[in-house]
């Protein structure tokens, strides 16, 4: 895919050559999707071999926020093929308001806990809200450090996702609801989560 700069100071853009008809010239950066599957693909390593090793290998047992865990690092598994669906030509065979959803569904999920926290936590240090200090509730440096590896975690992730998103939609033409659609059903897969767990 041959990459030019607009001008001196400009980031890099791609040129798509299957870019959607009546798009002016199909323009779009695709590192956030590359991005995505180095990164994530590297924590559901890291955490699958954490899994296996403490629950298949050791002696951990295989109760049910094992299997929850195990669940969820399965999910952002598919997110690490999700990413470059968007950008790679085999990505073509799917729909591409699927894609689309996919890329809006992934952001949002991965945006929605460290957005929820933040917002949280700026409550308890205003006085308008009050928790127990734990967890969220935590506003020692301990819950502060959990904030920050939660955006590293999730955040970032969620951000390069939008970024990837609107890449697809530029290249791809798609119209309609999709971004909304995705980012419902991603909330919601969330919230599933969170209640499984709690």
């Amino acid at each position: 895919m041959p990459c030019f700069r607009a001008t001196d100071s400009a980031r890099p853009f791609c040129r798509d050559p299957g870019a959607g008809p009546g798009r002016a010239g199909g323009f779009t950066a695709v590192w956030p999707a590359y991005a995505i599957a180095a990164t994530v693909g590297l924590f559901v390593v890291v955490v699958g071999a954490l899994w296996v090793g403490g629950h298949v290998i050791g002696a951990d047992p295989l109760d049910d926020t094992a299997w929850i865990v195990l669940g969820a690092t399965l999910l952002r598994a598919a997110t690490v093929a999700l990413a470059p669906a968007g950008v790679q030509g085999w990505g073509r065979r799917f729909p591409a308001p699927l894609i689309e959803a996919g890329h809006w569904g992934a952001a949002a999920a991965q945006l929605a806990y460290p957005l929820a926290e933040l917002v949280a936590k700026l409550l308890v240090l205003a006085g308008l809200l009050e928790l127990p200090a734990r967890g969220i509730g935590d506003m020692t440096s301990t819950g502060w450090f959990n904030l920050a590896a939660a955006w590293l975690v999730f955040g970032v992730p969620g951000a390069l996702f939008v970024a990837a998103a609107r890449s697809h939609r530029d290249r791809r033409g798609v119209r309609g609801s999709w971004p909304l659609i995705g980012a419902a059903v991603g909330v919601l897969a969330l919230l599933g989560i969170g209640v499984l767990l709690g």
